[in-house]
């Protein structure tokens, strides 16, 4: 497995690997309709991969896309934490789950922030995220009440880490 940089050749790979980690992880920590409404709607077009944010994606030997992540070196205003980026998403498909896919791509996202002047960054991951997130250095900040549309409401934990 490597990280490159993800392409909008990757696109239908990306909304794979996102629909099945939601459908997969989502129920360890949200109820049905939390699921549905994080899941409903994706496509494609979700994807911007030419824009300010870092966008890696994880595949195998034989190049199938088995997660992906993104990141951004600045602090938007959603942010409690004193930060000055952010792990802005990060997926794996389920059934790749612990061989190392997510803490790669974590790996390479910091990386890559680092490289832009970061020195510390934070991330809103989902309930049954944030366990990964404290396993590689970040901290509890806060949880917030995410809206994931039309007033189904989840809380998501806000995580810090100094890079």
């Amino acid at each position: 497995m490597h990280v490159r940089p993800a392409s909008p050749a990757d696109a239908e790979a990306v909304l794979s690997v996102h629909r099945a980690a939601i459908a997969e992880r989502g129920p360890r920590a949200y109820d049905d309709a939390v699921v549905d409404t994080w899941h409903a709607g994706r496509s494609v077009d979700d994807y911007e991969f030419d824009g300010e944010d870092t966008f890696l994606v994880a595949e195998t030997d034989h190049g199938t896309v088995v997660g992906f992540g993104t990141a951004l070196p600045e602090r938007r205003d959603h942010l409690v934490a004193d930060v000055d980026g952010e792990v802005t998403a990060l997926y794996v498909d389920p059934d790749r789950a612990g061989e190392g896919v997510g803490t790669a791509l974590l790996d390479a996202l910091h990386e890559r922030l680092r490289e832009a002047g970061t020195t510390a960054a934070a991330c809103w991951a989902s309930a049954n995220a944030a366990g990964f997130y404290e396993h590689r250095g970040y901290e509890r900040v806060t949880t917030h009440r995410h809206e994931f549309a039309d007033g189904v409401e989840g809380d998501v934990v806000e995580m810090r880490t100094s890079l």
